[in-house]
């Protein structure tokens, strides 16, 4: 796959129909064969698909993998946690993997390599078993073996860390995968990772330490988000950001010392440098009065521009709808390929 995509969890599409309705509206405005990462939630798994094919093949839209992240209802008025379950470890979120596989089969020629994201385990109030979990990611990882065998696809699943997730940083996906029994299929380029800048950069992990111990872990990956967020010197000054649908894990580093909240409410002031997950304009060094962290794009980028097998990129920015006014353009594809042109011109 080549060229640099976007992800169409910036829709609030709760159908199939739905979903091409959007495309339809959106892929006119953008450079012409950008490829896009789809988002199918459980339910439009359940629906016919073809559709959904003959509008990516009019439009000569590349598929450059599938979210299989949230569940269901990513759009809806509270998601908050609910976007971590089913956590792995529940049949149906392994059910739902293997279903997203099965569609991304149908929507990628043959021979083309495309992956799968999922959740990082889960979140860990939610009491996960992970010797469980770790067993049906390694069910979910044979079936999507066989079914890219059965398509002549090289298919995989990327595991992506989030902040405050039982797996929060690559350095923790790099150490589960030792200790599980995924290596065998870490090993296979079935298992693999998907990294987005964001998280990396609310948990102060550099992106080339982050690439470096995957490789070491014999993990590739998959695929990587260019996604930014907000950075300040104070926990008030992110306050504003405060908004009811999606969790903001938060970060404080202070004397080296990373202190991380729940979400932005949940803060503590003190000094030190702060950083929250949200998703925030890739192309944009400041927002309002908040820096953010574009850098980490950058050197997320250039950190896996020489790995032996290049991984999808993917622009990750879903927040629009919770931004404030005076950073959007005119329309979403406006903002969308405001976001295109960027990452291209800083691409190695």
């Amino acid at each position: 796959m080549s060229g640099i995509g976007w992800c169409s969890n910036v829709l609030a599409a709760t159908s199939v129909g739905d979903l091409c309705a959007d495309l339809s509206q959106m892929l006119p405005s953008l450079p012409p064969g950008t490829p896009v990462g789809l988002w199918l939630s459980a339910t439009m798994l359940t629906e016919d698909l073809q559709p959904l094919q003959s509008l990516l093949k009019e439009t000569g839209t590349p598929v450059l993998g599938l979210n299989a992240f949230p569940f269901d209802a990513f759009h809806a008025e509270i998601v908050k946690r609910d976007v971590y379950r089913p956590a792995w470890g529940d049949p149906a979120r392994t059910q739902y993997t293997i279903d997203a596989a099965a569609a991304l089969a149908s929507l990628v020629p043959r021979a083309v390599a495309a992956g799968v994201t999922t959740v990082p385990i889960g979140w860990p109030e939610d009491d996960v078993d992970l010797d469980r979990a770790a067993g049906e990611l390694c069910e979910a990882c044979g079936a999507i073996c066989d079914i890219g065998d059965a398509h002549g696809s090289a298919l995989h699943l990327a595991i992506e860390p989030e902040p405050g997730c039982i797996i929060g940083t690559a350095h923790d996906l790099a150490d589960f995968v030792r200790g599980s029994g995924l290596d065998r299929w870490a090993e296979a380029g079935v298992l693999q990772a998907c990294l987005d800048a964001c998280h990396l950069a609310v948990m102060h992990e550099s992106p080339q330490r982050a690439v470096q111990a995957l490789t070491d872990a014999g993990v590739r990956i998959g695929r990587i988000q260019l996604s930014s967020c907000p950075q300040s010197e104070s926990a008030a000054a992110l306050a504003p950001l405060t908004e009811p649908r999606w969790l903001h894990q938060t970060s404080c580093l202070a004397d080296g010392e990373l202190t991380l909240f729940s979400d932005i409410s949940d803060a503590v002031e003190r000094p030190g440098t702060w950083r929250c997950h949200l998703h925030v304009p890739i192309h944009l060094k400041q927002v309002g009065s908040l820096k953010t962290t574009q850098r980490y794009i950058e050197q997320l980028m250039k950190a896996t521009a020489t790995l032996p097998d290049r991984p999808a990129i993917e622009i990750e920015t879903y927040a629009w709808s919770v931004l404030p006014a005076d950073v959007r353009a005119a329309t979403l594809a406006d903002d969308l390929c405001e976001e295109l042109r960027w990452a291209a011109s800083m691409a190695p």
